[in-house]
């Protein structure tokens, strides 16, 4: 120690640094013959680093720097002999023990890395310093090769080593610009290698500690320096590149080659934090290489690389420590690729050629490292891994956002899409499947988006509906072969995706057709949908076609309707196109069921819907007289399907229709008055809505239960009805005509209801044939000139009795068919009509005094009916007719006004006289039909007594002329008189009474005498002249005693009848 202080004081000349030499060459003698191997560190130690003191007064604090000096050659020389004596001595030595052998170690490696530090010190010309290293290199690889370093094993790795690294670095060395971190990391690595074969754990952490200090070395120079270039230009940095690409290699050979290798040096020491520290700043040297060899768009190629590779190795090592390396190497890299290879400063959809092939570079490089990145199965690594993956597609998909032109970026997305997916499902990731999803949304969008004003044309026909469809393709291939394993994940997306598919294809079909036939092309892909669903078994194929066939159902209705140009000949566009419309919506009603329980509701409704647009395309095509046959035409052709096919709802839809058509015709058919060729519009519509009716009736299909109740029959009470109406309004000219026509027409159904064995249709007859009668009241009774016997009135109400009494006649007594009818009493009803018609035929034909005596016709005939034809019901019309030819009598004949008024009687009186007479003459018949009808033991106590009064119908005939006749004589004669012909009509009663041995007749004549006799006495004789008085008491007197004289001679048989 003395003598090495000595010599760095007295170093004036480079030649007083010569006794250094002999110094060290003293001291290694000492140390090889005693072993004293620790001097010989310290010898090494002085002597470099009084050369450097020297060195350093002479050159000051930054060396040579480039700068020639003198003692320069001197100064080397002197070097080579310290290398020299000490490389000798390491070689020459025994060692003992290890401990000799770690502090042999020591000391060569301390002489090397002091030998190279001092030549950098002094060095005249850096560019040549890469010599110096290969030079020490080699002499120190060759001293490794000698017989004599090889019986050290330790001695000759070491040296090997050493060796090995100064060559190695010598070019890398040259290209960084000497960097003195490159001859740090020499020596790292050689107390590293040292520490390893010598397996000396203080070697080790000085070569890892060394290795820091050149990472503190980059970052706090050589980053800095490198990004004051990068801010200046993009131009390559190589010397920087140089310097970091060596330290990353370095670094990354520490961390993953020596930790691995000799792991068990590491493991449980401070060596392997040291080692992790290594492997990070490997990670930025690494980067910072990158970024400093290469520019511009390449600079991300190469993080891209460097991020792969680490994942490779992280993959095969299993290190998370490389995970997070290359993942931030992934986050740089990803924005690198934002910030400079996207280019934004470009136009919009203009091309790039470095962008174009670099994203997919970079987009592969993270899907790859995406591949190689998770390192077990467990969130977070799935995680890690899902964010590469989404990089590498957010690289393509900003590729096609900025190089795709805007009508090609649909189909490149969906393109896209679909290999995802196709990816998802061979690698079996199914993270790329929700890429998919978002890349399918992004295609929707672009297809959505593109060209907003449909500037560029195909014809007609927007170029943008061309670009659409492959997203629609692509939607309806991922439904089908979406890349995941998720059943609830596919389900749904199969959902999305096929509406999604659906929904755009709409839209196409409304940006590529003409206004009018935008319906129709819906239509037309809704049927398609629902026939794809025979060979694709997905219910949301039936829902989409569900939902395609509304919204063209809306679409006709809202648009299609106003249309007024012709299609072909005289087939409108309108027609064409609803009807297309309306046989979708029919063909969708039985296809596009989803399933069997929505079979019934989506029948339903498509089969409405259909029959609504046709319906209201009626409205339009015919708003006139005609549309209410065409709705029955159209209610018809409806039944006669559902005869074939039996579809549920095409019955309500034909009630519907035809209660429109009801509500048609009567509102406004009925009030028609054009005409077609000279026939009455009106006549022809209505006739034909009540013929289809009629086929309804008999065609419609109703439940069973339904058809028993007869409801089926509401169609021909319609048909009847507007048949009814028709007549009245057509025959408005002709009055009169009406009841005939509603005769005839009630006539017609109830032929063929008996025919046919139709209730209904009977009863629609009995209806018209009451409303004809009732009728004649209103115009016919009233009809034709007073006192015309041979007119209107005659020849329009005879046919409605004849009618009346015809279908009376028809109706069997005992035919199973007509017992209803019976029961209600129609065959009653219409016989009663038949005489009431003839009654009020009557009272209106005749004079109006000469009416009772055609009343008193009427009740001969009907009595004689009654006879012949053995029907009680006429005996009954001819009983209550004889009331009423006895209260017309009384109430006009009688006591009417202007019955005796001014002018003489004649004929009066015969009229009266000769409805007695013929009144008295249905005697005849009456006696024929008293008790031949029988009172049954169930008749109503109300009727009882009007049963009885039928069973003896003799004394109302009797008794209504009588009555008559009693009244006529005591209003006719004069005062006086009237006892006397009271008195002569009691003696002709009396005797009628004898003849018809009818004991009420013989009371009713004395009677009548008896009343004569008490008003003799009573008024006559105190009232009348005295002629008249002698008259009525002689004639009374007279008729008494021919009374007595028959009581007497006829007493024995008078008593009998009594």
């Amino acid at each position: 120690m003395l003598g090495y202080t000595t010599v760095a004081l007295s170093q004036d000349t480079v030649y007083s640094l010569s006794a250094g030499v002999f110094l060290a060459i003293g001291l290694v003698s000492i140390v090889l013959k005693m072993g004293w191997f620790e001097l010989e560190v310290f010898g090494i130690l002085s002597s470099y680093l009084n050369h450097l003191y020297w060195l350093y007064r002479l050159l000051g604090i930054e060396g040579a720097h480039g700068r020639h000096f003198e003692e320069y050659r001197a100064s080397l020389a002197l070097l080579f002999f310290y290398w020299l004596t000490f490389r000798i001595s390491y070689i020459a030595r025994n060692i003992k023990t290890d401990f000799e052998e770690h502090i042999s170690t020591l000391a060569a490696l301390l002489n090397v890395l002091l030998l190279l530090g001092v030549m950098k010190f002094q060095s005249v010309q850096p560019e040549l310093a890469y010599l110096a290293l290969l030079v020490v290199g080699a002499l120190e690889l060759s001293l490794a090769q000698l017989p004599i370093t090889k019986r050290r094993r330790q001695a000759f790795v070491v040296l090997s080593v050493v060796g090995a690294t100064l060559m190695l670095a010598a070019v890398p060395f040259h290209y960084s610009g000497n960097n003195v971190a490159i001859l740090w990391l020499v020596g790292a690595e050689a107390f590293l290698a040292a520490g390893i074969i010598a397996k000396e754990v203080v070697f080790r952490h000085l070569g890892l500690l060394t290795g820091l200090l050149v990472g503190l070395h980059l970052l706090g120079l050589d980053f800095r320096h490198l990004l004051n270039l990068r801010l200046a230009n993009e131009d390559p940095a190589l010397a920087a590149g140089v310097l970091f690409s060596l330290c990353a290699v370095v670094f990354y050979i520490n961390s993953l080659g020596v930790g691995s290798r000799w792991k068990d040096l590491f493991d449980g020491s401070s060596g392997r934090p040291l080692l992790t520290i290594h492997s990070y700043l490997g990670a930025f040297a690494a980067a910072s290489a990158a970024w400093a060899l290469f520019s511009h768009d390449w600079t991300a190629l190469a993080f891209g690389a460097i991020m792969l590779i680490l994942a490779a190795l992280g993959r095969v090592l299993e290190s998370p420590n490389l995970q997070v390396q290359y993942a931030l190497l992934g986050l740089l890299t990803f924005y690198r690729a934002m910030v400079v290879n996207l280019h934004l400063e470009s136009p919009e959809h203009t091309h790039v050629r470095l962008r174009l092939l670099t994203f997919p570079i970079l987009g592969a490089a993270f899907y790859l490292t995406a591949r190689l990145a998770a390192l077990r199965d467990e969130p977070g690594q799935r995680t890690i891994r899902g964010l590469f993956a989404a990089a590498g597609s957010g690289c393509f998909v900003l590729l096609i956002w900025f190089e795709a032109p805007e009508l090609w970026q649909p189909l490149a997305c969906m393109v896209f899409a679909v290999a995802l997916s196709e990816a998802a499902r061979a690698l079996r990731y199914h993270a790329l499947a929700w890429h998919a999803h978002l890349l399918t949304g992004l295609a929707v969008f672009t297809a959505l988006t593109a060209d907003p004003g449909a500037i560029r044309l195909w014809h007609t026909i927007p170029v943008r509906s061309f670009s659409t469809l492959p997203v629609v393709v692509g939607g309806y291939w991922l439904a089908k072969r979406l890349g995941t394993s998720d059943e609830r994940h596919l389900k749904l997306a199969r959902v999305a995706y096929t509406w999604a598919g659906t929904g755009i294809m709409v839209w196409v079909l409304q940006e590529a057709l003409r206004a009018p036939w935008i319906a129709v092309g819906w239509i037309v892909f809704a049927v398609v949908l629902a026939l794809s669903t025979r060979w694709i078994r997905y219910q949301q194929l039936a829902w989409q076609a569900n939902v395609v066939g509304l919204c063209a159902l809306v679409r006709a209705f809202f648009y299609n309707y106003e249309l007024e140009q012709k299609f072909w000949c005289p087939i409108s566009l309108r027609i064409f196109t609803i009807s297309l419309v309306a046989a979708g919506l029919y063909f969708l009603s039985q296809k596009a069921a989803p399933k069997e329980r929505y079979a019934r509701v989506i029948a339903f409704l498509h089969s409405f819907a259909a029959t609504g647009l046709l319906a209201l395309l009626g409205w339009y095509e015919a708003p006139n007289g005609w549309l209410a046959p065409l709705w029955a035409a159209f209610a018809l052709v409806l039944a006669i399907v559902d005869q074939r096919f039996e579809l549920d709802e095409l019955p309500w839809q034909s009630h519907a229709l035809a209660g429109l058509t009801l509500l048609r015709s009567i509102s406004v058919n009925l009030y028609v008055t054009a005409t077609w060729h000279g026939i009455s519009v009106r006549l022809l519509s209505l006739a034909i809505v009540a013929v289809i009716f009629y086929a309804l009736a008999r065609l419609i299909r109703m439940p069973d239960e339904w058809r028993k109740r007869d409801i089926h029959h509401v169609y021909s009470w319609a048909a009847s009805a507007i048949g009814g109406l028709l007549l009245w309004y057509e025959l408005q000219s002709q009055p009169t005509g009406i009841a005939v026509a509603w005769g005839a027409f009630g006539l017609v159904l109830f032929e063929y209801g008996l025919l046919r064995k139709i209730t209904q249709f009977r009863y629609q007859a009995y209806v018209a044939l009451i409303a004809s009668f009732a009728r004649i009241f209103f115009a016919n009774l009233t009809a034709g000139e007073p006192g015309e016997f041979w007119g209107p009135r005659m020849y329009t109400i005879l046919p409605l009795v004849l009618i009346f009494f015809f279908v009376y006649a028809q109706l069997p007594p005992k035919e199973e068919n007509t017992v209803r009818d019976r029961r209600l009493h129609f065959d009653v009803l219409l016989a009663y009509l038949g005489t009431a018609t003839i009654v009020a035929l009557f009272y209106f034909q005749f004079p109006i005094e000469w009416v009772v005596s055609s009343w008193a016709a009427v009740v001969f005939a009907l009595l004689g009916a009654a006879l012949l034809l053995d029907q009680p019901l006429f005996l009954h019309q001819g009983l209550l007719l004889t009331v009423g030819v006895l209260a017309r009598g009384m109430a006009h004949n009688l006591f009417g006004a202007g019955y005796f008024g001014e002018g003489d009687w004649q004929g009066r009186y015969f009229v009266l006289s000769s409805a007695a007479v013929i009144l008295l003459a249905s005697l005849f018949f009456a006696f024929r039909l008293r008790g031949r009808y029988g009172i049954p033991q169930n008749v109503n106590p109300w009727i009882r007594p009007l049963a009885l009064i039928a069973g003896r119908p003799e004394q109302v005939v009797f008794f209504a002329p009588i009555i008559l006749i009693t009244f006529m004589l005591a209003l006719k004669m004069r005062s006086g008189m009237v006892t006397v012909s009271w008195g002569i009509e009691g003696v002709v009663i009396f005797v009628l009474g004898l003849a018809t041995r009818q004991r009420s007749f013989r009371l009713t004549g004395i009677g009548i005498l008896l009343l004569c006799v008490a008003k003799v006495f009573a008024l006559d004789v105190w009232g009348l002249q005295t002629r008249d008085k002698y008259i009525t008491v002689i004639i009374v007197g007279v008729v008494v005693s021919f009374v007595s004289f028959l009581w007497a001679t006829y007493k024995d048989a008078i008593r009998q009848f009594l």
